[in-house]
């Protein structure tokens, strides 16, 4: 199985390559896109809750979400079901600004898993959602 370690190690610098550059054109850090990311794909999140997946401390997640909603790029909105939190939530513009970049990739993916049958793709997703929750257990350990 080692011998698969190359191309996956090679498969991410590659996927965090990709992002610093969508970063860059969108005028962001790497750190500020992937926050926004995570509020985007797992949102409407706590601040607690954005920091802990971003894997940053309370105050640099503040000070972040603070430039974004000044932006108009995230909503901070009281929880319906407990008033006394306030929730994140990316605006259309937090998601319409990256997602011209993604418009080539997206279909590019697209078409490279129609190649693939329904098994092989959920064994495809398995593995994804399982090196990802990995990810996420071994970002919060480096802490």
């Amino acid at each position: 199985m080692s011998r698969y370690i190359p191309a996956i190690q090679l498969f991410a610098a590659r996927l965090v390559l990709f992002h610093q550059k969508v970063a860059e054109r969108l005028g962001l850090t790497a750190t500020e896109f992937k926050a926004l990311r995570l509020l985007e794909l797992l949102g409407p999140l706590t601040l607690t809750q954005l920091a802990e997946e971003a894997g940053l401390g309370l105050g640099t997640m503040s000070g972040l979400v603070d430039k974004f909603v000044a932006e108009g790029l995230v909503l901070r909105e009281k929880d319906q079901a407990d008033r006394r939190r306030t929730l994140l939530s990316i605006t259309q513009r937090g998601t319409g600004d990256a997602g011209q970049f993604y418009q080539d990739q997206s279909a590019a993916m697209a078409n490279l898993l129609e190649g693939y049958e329904d098994s092989d793709f959920e064994t495809i997703m398995a593995f994804l959602t399982q090196t990802s929750a990995t990810l996420a257990l071994s970002t919060k350990t480096l802490d």
